[in-house]
C-alpha cells in the first residue's frame, strides 16, 4: 500500500510541473488505483514489469495511493462513473466480488443523491484486510483523497459487520467528491506543505460530508429513521465532551496548535450536528423545497475543483444562495460562541428527547469499549471524556484509571480478550474487587455485579397529523 506522501517529495517553486513516476512490481502484482498508466515497456529484468504513471503537478501524486496486490479486482458503472474495488485479504475470506453487491448498493444510493456532481470519471476502493493474527496493520478506517478512498479493516470482521463499517466509512469519503474537491478554500487548493494555513470551514469539509453520510442512508432507505435519530443523538452526546462555546471557525483556523488539536474529532460530531442544523433551519425557510445539500450543489456549480473560495467569503456566498435569515444562523452557532439548541431544531421536525435505560457490556457498549490500551506500556485504562454505564459508575471507575488486577487476576494488553471475555461472564450479585492505579497511587474500587445500562436520551416523533407543518418539514428533510 503506497501512500505517496511518504515516498515522492517536491522542489521550491516546482509543485505546479509534470510528474513521471515509475514502478518496478513482480509480474504477478497488479496496481490498484485511480491513476491511468501509460502503456507498459519491457524492463529487461525477468519476473517484473514497469508501470509509468504521468500526472499534472505533485498533487496528483500524492493524491493518488496505489496497492499492489496479487489480482483481485471488479469494478461497475453508476450513472457514467465507473468504480473500481481492489481487495488484499491475506488468507482469502473475502473477495472484490464478495463485497461489489453492498458497494454497489451504497455507490448508487449515493449517486442518486448527488446526481451530476461527480466530476471524476473513475472512482477507486482500495480495500486492505489486515491479519490480526500476525504482524500487520493495526490502524483501521479510510482515508479520502479526490478519486479513491484507502480503507483498512481487520479481516477477521463478520461480514455484516464489514458491509456496516464499509458502507458508513467508504460513504463519507465518496462525498467528498462535493468537498474539499468541488468546493474548497483557497488555503486548500494552494497548500503550503511546509506551513500549512488552515481553512476556517472544517464544518463544511468534515462536518457536513459526515452529515451527508448518515443523512443519504436513511434518504435512500439503507436505515430506518430511528437508526438515523440514534445516530444524531450520539453525535450530540459525544460532542458534550468538548467546549460548546468555541467558534467552530476559530477552532478550525487553528486546528493545528496545541490549544485546539485535541478538538478535532469534534468536526464529526458537532461539523455534523451544524449541518443537520442548518438543513432543518432551510427547510423550514423555504418551505421544504431547499436544504443543504441544494446549497452545496449551487455552491459546486460557483466554483468547481478548479476555482477556491476566498475564506471570508463562504458564508456570504452560503446567504446570498438562499436565505438572509440564515446570516443569524452563522453568525449565532458557527462564527458565534452560542451552542445549538439542538432540541428547538429538532422540535421543527415534530421530534422531542426522551430519556430511556439501555443495556450495555460491563467493558463494552455494543462494539464501543469502554477501556483502552496502551501498546508501549500494555496497561489497559479507562477511556477518558466519556460516559460510562451504571456499573462502572457504581464501582467508582474514571477515566484513566489503569486496571492492575480483578479478582486478584492481572490483566495487561496480552490478556484483553481474557479480560473481556471473564466480565461478561459475571453474575449478578456477585462481588467484585478491582485493583487499579489513578495518578499514582494503588486504589481498590468494589462494588456488588448487577446488569449494566446507560441512561440516554432518544429522539422519538410527536404524535401529529400527517398535514401538520413539522411533519411536513421532516418529510422534506429525511426524504426530499
Amino acid at each position: 500500500m503506497l501512500n505517496l506522501h511518504g515516498f515522492v517529495g517536491y522542489f521550491e517553486d516546482q509543485k505546479e510541473k509534470p510528474y513521471r513516476l515509475e514502478v518496478l512490481r513482480p509480474s504477478g502484482l497488479i496496481a490498484g488505483t485511480a491513476l491511468k498508466p501509460m502503456p507498459a515497456s519491457p524492463n529487461g529484468k525477468e519476473g517484473s514489469e514497469t508501470d509509468v504513471y504521468q500526472v499534472n503537478r505533485y498533487f496528483d501524486i500524492i493524491d493518488h495511493p496505489i496497492m499492489y496486490a496479487a489480482p483481485d479486482t471488479t469494478s461497475f458503472m453508476v450513472q457514467g462513473m465507473k468504480v473500481l474495488i481492489n481487495v488484499y485479504s491475506p488468507n482469502g475470506v473475502y473477495t472484490s466480488q464478495s463485497i461489489k453487491p453492498g458497494i454497489v448498493e451504497m455507490v448508487t444510493a449515493q449517486k442518486n443523491i448527488l446526481g451530476e456532481i461527480d466530476n471524476t470519471g473513475i472512482y477507486a476502493i482500495l480495500l486492505y484486510l489486515s491479519d490480526t493474527d500476525a504482524p500487520d496493520a493495526r490502524g483501521f478506517g479510510a482515508l479520502e483523497h479526490h478519486t479513491s478512498t484507502v480503507v483498512v479493516l481487520p479481516e477477521e470482521m463478520p461480514a455484516d459487520l464489514l458491509q456496516k463499517s464499509m458502507t458508513d466509512v467508504v460513504s463519507h469519503e465518496f462525498f467528498h467528491i462535493l468537498t474539499p474537491l468541488n468546493i474548497h478554500s483557497e488555503e486548500v487548493h494552494y497548500f503550503d506543505y511546509n506551513n500549512p494555513k488552515m481553512s476556517k470551514h472544517l464544518w463544511m469539509y468534515e462536518g457536513v460530508t459526515e452529515y451527508f453520510a448518515n443523512l443519504f442512508q436513511v434518504n435512500q432507505g439503507l436505515i430506518d429513521e430511528k437508526e438515523f435519530y440514534d445516530r444524531m443523538t450520539e453525535k450530540i452526546r459525544s460532542s458534550g465532551n468538548f467546549d460548546d462555546t468555541v467558534p467552530f471557525t476559530v477552532m478550525s483556523e487553528n486546528i493545528l496548535s496545541d490549544q485546539y488539536k485535541d478538538s478535532y474529532y469534534n468536526v464529526y460530531l458537532k461539523g455534523a450536528l451544524i449541518g443537520m442544523a442548518l438543513d432543518i433551519r432551510l427547510r423550514e425557510l423555504s418551505k421544504g423545497e431547499m436544504g443543504i445539500l441544494d446549497v452545496m450543489k449551487a455552491l459546486s456549480q460557483k466554483y468547481g475543483k478548479d476555482t477556491p473560495f476566498h475564506d471570508d467569503q463562504l458564508i456570504e456566498d452560503i446567504i446570498s444562495l438562499s436565505f438572509p435569515e440564515v446570516r443569524e444562523f452563522f453568525d449565532a452557532y458557527v462564527t458565534g460562541s452560542t451552542p445549538i439548541p439542538y432540541a428547538e431544531f429538532l422540535k421543527k421536525a415534530g421530534l422531542e428527547e426522551i430519556e430511556v435505560e439501555t443495556p450495555t457490556g460491563f467493558l463494552l457498549n455494543q462494539q464501543v469499549p469502554y477501556i483502552d490500551a496502551n501498546p508501549d506500556t500494555k496497561e489497559v485504562f479507562f477511556r477518558e471524556g466519556i460516559t460510562f454505564n451504571s456499573f462502572l459508575q457504581e464501582l467508582g471507575v474514571k477515566g484513566g484509571d489503569v486496571i492492575k488486577s480483578i479478582n486478584g487476576d492481572v490483566y495487561d494488553l496480552d490478556s484483553i480478550y481474557n479480560l473481556l471475555g471473564n466480565t461478561e461472564n459475571w453474575q449478578e450479585g456477585q462481588q467484585v474487587k478491582m485493583l487499579v492505579t489513578r495518578d499514582g497511587e494503588e486504589i481498590t474500587l468494589e462494588a456488588e455485579v448487577f446488569k449494566p445500562f446507560e441512561t440516554v436520551i432518544q429522539l422519538v416523533e410527536q404524535d401529529l397529523p400527517n398535514d401538520h407543518e413539522a411533519v411536513l418539514l421532516r418529510r422534506a428533510w429525511l426524504k426530499g
